[in-house]
């Protein structure tokens, strides 16, 4: 009623106008087909013991008039209120005309207000509809996203006692390859003192072995001129200081290859290298030493020199 009122002011005000003038007359009861009778007043006599005739007359011509005016005005009065009705009931008519435009407008509007109400109900339910998908989405979502965040928590704690673990580990594997290689370097240290000793003392035995080895092969050297000497008969007419080199291959039974003497550097006296020759092979079996002193005499090179 209030949002028709803020609506249309002017035509409730004019709709309420025709209601108050409707139950005007209603209420009057006014007979426009009657002409209004001439009433009678019941003049209360009053008696009185002395009378102006004069006063009394002019008293009289006083209410004639007044009963004359007051008809005049009533006439008039009538008159207008016909006129009035006249107007009031083309106002009506109007009016009337114009309620029932504004009532066609009012439920024009009513059916828009409808339509839109509807349309806007639609609307806010979809949009409330919308809502509640979005947040379930968002719940689900968020649900989703606590879930993955506990997994990867949980991930990462696992992560992090199998790092702290392989860290254990590293530092007990590299414990014990410190230890190991602590181990490793003293057996090996000890290994290297023991080979550097045994190489020392291997040199120092092969060293002895190749002096003594020299030695024998020297004294057996030694022993061959000496024998090749004892055998050798000096050419006549040769100087007593030629020497020569000769070379011969032998068997370790001190036996001479045939033919194998041979002289590598002359004296350059022909009858001396030939005398040399002959008390070489004179000589056979020469002394020679047994085992590994003898492979230097399986193709042995001396100088030979009578004055030695």
């Amino acid at each position: 009623m209030f949002e028709v009122l803020k609506r249309n002011p002017l035509a409730v005000i004019i709709s309420a106008g025709l209601h108050a003038v409707v139950v005007f007359f209603m209420v009057v009861g006014v007979d426009w087909q009657v002409m209004p009778e001439k009433k009678i007043r019941n003049v209360e006599v009053v008696q009185a013991r002395v009378v102006d005739e004069s006063l009394l007359q002019t008293e009289i011509n006083k209410q004639k008039e007044k009963q004359q005016q007051k008809k005049q005005a009533e006439q008039n009065r009538l008159a207008e209120v016909k006129r009035k009705q006249n107007e009031e009931k083309k106002r009506l008519a109007k009016l009337e005309k114009e309620r029932k435009q504004q009532q066609e407008a009012q439920k024009k509007q009513k059916q828009e207000q409808k339509k839109r109400e509807a349309a806007e109900k639609k609307r806010l339910a979809e949009l409330e509809n919308k809502r509640k998908v979005a947040e379930q989405k968002a719940q689900a979502a968020e649900k989703k996203r606590k879930q993955e965040e506990a997994k990867r928590l949980a991930a990462e704690k696992k992560r992090k006692q199998a790092e702290a673990k392989r860290i254990a580990e590293e530092k007990r594997k590299k414990a014990e390859q410190e230890k190991l290689a602590k181990e490793k370097a003293a057996r090996e240290k000890a290994a290297r003192e023991k080979a550097e000793r045994e190489a020392r003392e291997r040199e120092i035995a092969e060293q002895m072995a190749a002096e003594a080895m020299a030695r024998e092969q020297q004294s057996a050297v030694n022993a061959i001129t000496g024998k090749v000497q004892r055998n050798w008969l000096k050419p006549v007419g040769t100087s007593s200081d030629l020497k020569c080199t000769v070379n011969v291959r032998l068997l370790p039974s001190g036996d001479i290859y045939p033919g194998s003497v041979s002289i590598v550097k002359s004296s350059g006296n022909g009858a001396f290298d030939r005398s040399v020759e002959k008390a070489i092979y004179k000589s056979e079996p020469l002394p020679v030493p047994t085992g590994r002193a003898f492979d230097a005499f399986r193709n042995l090179t001396f100088i030979f020199d009578p004055i030695d």
